[in-house]
């Protein structure tokens, strides 16, 4: 009988969920007149699915949403024999459910199942999850984008999506047809500045994993399998009431349990933490985060709760971590090199007690070092099949995605009336919008924005009304209509009240909207006017729901870009409307003469809330001279500043300041300098081929052999390329030493002919010439050597056959000087 053994609990849990939030109330008054006419199987998956979702998942989308993913999983169950083998908790948590991250949920398994079930007839489940990636290659590649998490359908739609959207498409595809799947995250990495997201599944009794959209004819193997190996966290989320026995559990984030997936990528180690207060005693239901030092800020790769002993332990990966421990108005930090320490003690001291006489404090940041647990590689023929595939899905997604665009914002900017309004409406949304806006949404909110308002619709306040009132988009919340909604939900004398003082819907708000944060995500957020009509709705959503109640109202507003504090406007400025976020105090920042400061690269600033330091977003303030003013709501700040090596490690400064009420604060930047020993690795390359001027093959270890090289993948006409050229004529002196030395690797002879190239090759007459298709060595090199592929010119140093010590991609002011000095002071090996 279908799900026999989880029947009891789901069943329990369901009355539950109605006893608390009100059966007789929106939404679950729907939910359950839609569930007594189902059949008792439907019934139950849909059930487990309600009850498993985050609040939000109740409140966003309709009952036929959700039923078509509990119908297909139910439809796999009763005609797949090895889907109805599997123990239930494997089939609810990595097939039946609809949730795989933050994704807007959008019903995709029938259609995808429809697509592929001929592909996969008479495979195993490994050759059909591999059959299964060809096809998301076919449809789909890699291509960044803001941080709201598309759905698996529009990702299929318009034919890319960054590495998190990938995987929730192949995750997607993959339940689609009965191959229990999972995202798994590195949510930073330790070495470099980014993340990164794959999928796991499960065949033949274990997990095996491979890159979204990127195929291989073998699982268990991706770019990202070296770089895997250096983290300090891999974890992935379930959505269930309890995880599959033998799952790492780290803890709960919300309605997601967390599971630790790093062991199965890197070497690991359990560190234990015991948190104390100022008498020594251990402390009980301590939140203590593990975080890693990425893109200038500490970012937490795993949160936890300490037990009666003030314990807490977690398995990671050999670099270093900050520990840091909170209760409400104590906090307490250590930095910790888990390479040579398994015990941390974090002594837990008032909020803000030891910053008055705090200085720059100078930090090391180990990262892990690269120790491959998975060897896995394809064969010769493989790799062979695998590469024509893969050609063939990209030929095949050009074809279909090339030019594509939304029909929906054609159809929208085709409208009859208000045509600059539109175009307006349309400029003002973001690029992943334009992919995925909705016609009938824009028209909800282009009719019902006009209503108030007209004051700023004059020419000099013109760009006020497109962007803070006409705007649809507040944060990241899905867009939906939500302006005739509002507008008919309060009454007149309401309106006017809010109008009067727009600080009143916030407390009306407060009043209405209930948070259920151990049911929530706080990435995924209630929509405004289902939010106002089920009141829920987590923190995030009701600060959204505080923009589109004014912006409906004709009242200018927004979340600040730099911190997020809502604000509207008043007398020709954004004010705050809470009074203890007002910005009443002034930080002067300096930066030293001949520094490059680059913020959430070298250089953060956070303000303490709650329980973490938030780093403000001022990727779009410009520096005047060598000074940035900032106005700061008054509180404890934390400044950062790192040096990133080339080897992953980090040289920073941090400093805490708590910065006062009408007070003017002043700071130096400063950044720390490295040694050259520092900068240096010891990485195996990969085994690669170029070809010599007679279409001979030339090796890895032929270009490498006999002391240190330096080989130049170069893109000639190119500005990169052209200023390392120049760069190595500015100091012909020194490379004439060791020009021997040096390779180049161009696609063809024609190359030769740049005249900045056969001006280098010129007056270098001993460099050596070899050529490549670029199409594969650059990747796999790029990527071994942990430096961005997709940026030419690739330089690598190897000292040693097959040995990388240092790599670089891309504009990079300096690179011939460091040449120079590896060159000239590292010793040959």
């Amino acid at each position: 009988m279908f799900l026999q053994n989880s029947e009891k609990k789901i069943e329990e849990e369901f009355l539950k969920l109605t006893e608390k939030l009100g059966a007789d109330r929106e939404p679950l008054k729907n939910i359950c007149g839609k569930l007594d006419a189902c059949d008792r199987d439907l019934a139950l998956a849909m059930k487990y699915l309600y009850v498993t979702a985050p609040y939000s998942d109740l409140v966003n989308y309709s009952f036929e949403d959700i039923k078509d993913f509990a119908g297909h999983g139910l439809f796999l169950y009763n005609h797949l024999e090895r889907v109805h083998a599997l123990p239930e908790e494997m089939f609810l948590n990595y097939i039946l459910d609809h949730r795989v991250n933050e994704e807007e949920v959008l019903p995709c398994r029938t259609f995808f199942w429809n697509e592929l079930k001929d592909r996969i007839e008479g495979k195993n489940a490994k050759d059909a999850a591999i059959e299964v990636n060809y096809w998301c290659a076919e449809e789909a590649t890699y291509h960044s984008g803001d941080d709201r998490t598309l759905p698996a359908l529009t990702v299929y739609r318009r034919g890319y999506g960054r590495c998190g959207e990938e995987s929730v498409f192949l995750v997607n595809a993959l339940r689609s047809v009965g191959i229990p799947a999972r995202q798994v995250y590195v949510p930073r990495w330790s070495h470099c500045d980014d993340n990164h997201a794959w999928v796991e599944l499960w065949c033949d009794g274990k997990w095996y994993f491979t890159g979204a959209c990127e195929p291989l004819m073998i699982l268990n193997k991706g770019w990202f399998t070296n770089a895997s190996s250096r983290a300090m966290m891999v974890h992935s989320r379930l959505f269930d009431l309890f995880p599959a026995e033998g799952e790492d559990v780290i803890g709960k984030e919300g309605a997601a349990v967390m599971l630790n997936q790093t062991a199965r990528y890197a070497k690991v180690k359990t560190v234990t933490v015991q948190v104390t207060d100022h008498a020594g005693a251990p402390v009980k239901d301590a939140q203590v985060q593990f975080q890693v030092l990425n893109m200038g800020e500490y970012y937490p790769i795993a949160k936890a709760m300490t037990d009666e002993n003030g314990n807490v332990s977690l398995v990671t990966g050999f670099g270093s971590v900050r520990v840091a421990a909170f209760r409400p108005d104590m906090e307490g930090f250590a930095q910790a090199d888990v390479d040579t320490r398994e015990q941390v003690n974090v002594k837990l001291i008032l909020t803000g007690e030891a910053v008055a006489a705090e200085d720059w404090k100078a930090v090391d940041v180990i990262a892990p070092v690269d120790t491959p647990v998975n060897p896995d590689m394809p064969t010769p023929e493989q790799k062979a099949i695998g590469t024509r595939r893969l050609n063939e899905a990209n030929q095949l997604r050009r074809e279909k995605k090339e030019n594509w665009v939304n029909p929906e914002l054609t159809a929208f900017l085709a409208g009859e009336d208000e045509k600059e309004l539109r175009q307006a409406m349309a400029d003002v949304l973001s690029e992943k919008d334009h992919t995925d806006c909705v016609c009938s949404v824009l028209e909800e909110h282009l009719a019902y924005g006009k209503i108030y308002a007209q004051q700023y619709r004059e020419a000099d306040e013109y760009d006020l009304y497109i962007n803070y009132v006409l705007n649809p988009r507040v944060e990241y919340e899905l867009l939906r209509p939500y302006r005739k909604g509002i507008l008919s939900f309060f009454t007149e004398e309401q309106k006017a009240a809010f109008r009067e003082n727009p600080a009143e819907i916030w407390n009306y708000i407060r009043e209405l909207i209930t948070a259920y944060p151990y049911n929530e995500r706080e990435t995924v957020m209630e929509t405004p006017y289902e939010c106002l009509i089920s009141g829920i709705g987590t923190e995030r959503s009701q600060k959204v729901l505080f923009v589109a109640i004014a912006r409906t109202l004709g009242i200018p507003a927004r979340l600040n870009p730099g911190s997020h504090v809502m604000e509207y406007w008043d007398k020709c400025q954004f004010v705050s409307v809470l009074k203890q976020e007002k910005w009443s105090a002034a930080l002067y920042l300096k930066k030293e003469e001949g520094t490059q400061w680059n913020y959430y690269q070298n250089w953060t600033i956070g303000r303490l809330v709650g329980n973490e330091y938030a780093s403000l977003d001022l990727t779009n303030r410009a520096w005047e001279g060598d000074t940035l003013e900032l106005a700061l709501i008054p509180g404890t700040y934390r400044i950062i500043t790192t040096n990133r090596l080339p080897n992953g490690n980090q040289f920073s400064w941090e400093k805490t300041i708590i910065v006062k009420d009408e007070e003017k604060h002043y700071e130096t930047l400063r950044l720390r300098e490295a040694q050259l020993g520092d900068m240096l690795e010891r990485i195996s390359l990969p085994e690669f081929e170029v070809k010599d001027a007679d279409g001979g093959i030339v090796t890895c270890a032929d270009l490498t052999r006999g002391g240190k090289k330096i080989l130049m993948w170069l893109e000639e006409s190119r500005e990169p390329t052209e200023h390392i050229l120049n760069e190595m004529l500015e100091h012909a002196e020194k490379f004439h030493q060791f020009e021997t030395c040096i390779s180049f690797m161009i696609r063809t002879g024609e190359a030769k002919g740049d005249p900045l190239l056969a001006k280098v090759l010129k007056t270098f007459p001993k460099i050596s010439v070899y050529y490549d298709s670029f199409e594969e060595n650059i990747e796999l090199l790029g990527r071994r050597m942990y430096v961005d592929p997709d940026k030419l010119p690739l330089i690598l140093v190897t000292n040693g056959e097959s040995v990388g010590i240092y790599a670089t991609s891309g504009y990079n002011v300096g690179t011939g000087d460091m040449l120079i000095r590896i060159m000239e002071e590292v010793p040959e090996m």
